[in-house]
């Protein structure tokens, strides 16, 4: 080993990035279960236990607290967007950039009509389901502006949108006991799937999106004011539901980000063996490299 590389290696142990990426379901509430007040809150949800835990509070500017209904990040940026429901306190029904780990909220714009979930496809598209008109659209990340995709349909409940990694978008049609039906974007025809089966609450399904395996995942609610929430999986194959975990209320929004967490979190989840051995290998590393720059020093 030369002077340099002997040199690199141990630069390179000894700086080790001290964060390392994963990719985190987030889950944003219309109304706030935090201690701050605030309406509209951001969670992180551990999938093992389905345990939501409050990550910030959905602000304006930092300020201003609104309601997000839907949630989507850019696959080549990994910028969070979401939307913003008719309830929301300010800036009501417009398309927004959310800093996760703030929760510090920008508008873009104001949407001509008012989406239930956003979704990006591989390509970073941005489509959105507009139940009002039973219609999916494309969404201008620029300006917020909406090109509805078909022709429009009869109203419908408020539902998911979520794309898998082919290409192919899902919605819901007539809440948890209805169908999960697929859409085609390039010509917005709905074609109706199977019925949903053994959602624990019959009224919505207000949210989807596909997990990095592959898996959709989505918030199923009762509808209620407040609004109870469960997570829960949906076989697309077959409309099969399937329970996760209980969701702080109202939740109404979900997607997959990149998360960066702190090398001593990760470390953290390992368990006493498996620390062991990274320990020795480590230790290991670093006495050889020690041992190869003495030499190369002596020299």
């Amino acid at each position: 080993m030369s002077h340099r590389a002997a040199l690199l290696l141990l630069s390179c142990l000894a700086f080790m990035p001290l964060r390392v990426g994963a990719q985190t379901l987030y889950v944003a509430s219309l109304r706030s279960q935090s201690a701050s007040g605030l309406v509209g809150s951001l969670y992180t949800v551990n999938l093992a236990t389905g345990t939501a835990t409050f990550a910030a509070p959905l602000r304006l500017n930092g300020v201003k607290p609104v309601g997000v209904t839907g949630l989507a990040v850019h696959p080549a940026t990994s910028a969070l967007y979401g939307i913003t429901s008719s309830v929301s306190p300010n800036s009501p029904r417009s398309l927004v950039a959310i800093d996760a780990a703030s929760g510090d909220t920008a508008v873009i714009g104001e949407m001509a009509t008012e989406g239930s979930d956003i979704a990006f496809d591989a390509s970073g598209t941005l489509y959105v389901w507009l139940p009002s008109r039973r219609q999916v659209a494309m969404v201008n990340i620029n300006t917020a502006a909406i090109t509805p995709l078909g022709s429009p349909g009869t109203a419908d409940t408020s539902s998911g949108l979520a794309i898998d990694a082919r290409g192919v978008a899902f919605v819901i049609s007539g809440g948890a006991v209805g169908t999960i039906d697929t859409v085609d974007l390039r010509t917005g025809a709905i074609r109706t799937g199977p019925r949903l089966t053994g959602a624990p609450f019959p009224a919505a399904i207000n949210s989807m999106t596909f997990s990095p395996s592959g898996l959709l995942l989505a918030v199923n609610s009762n509808a209620g004011v407040p609004a109870l929430t469960r997570l829960v999986a949906i076989n697309t194959a077959t409309g099969a539901v399937s329970a996760i975990g209980t969701l702080p209320d109202d939740s109404d929004a979900s997607t997959f980000a990149p998360a960066s967490r702190d090398i001593g979190q990760v470390l953290g989840t390992m368990s006493g063996r498996t620390l062991a051995l990274l320990a020795l290998i480590l230790g290991s590393v670093i006495a050889v490299a020690g041992m190869m720059l003495v030499k190369v020093v002596r020299r």
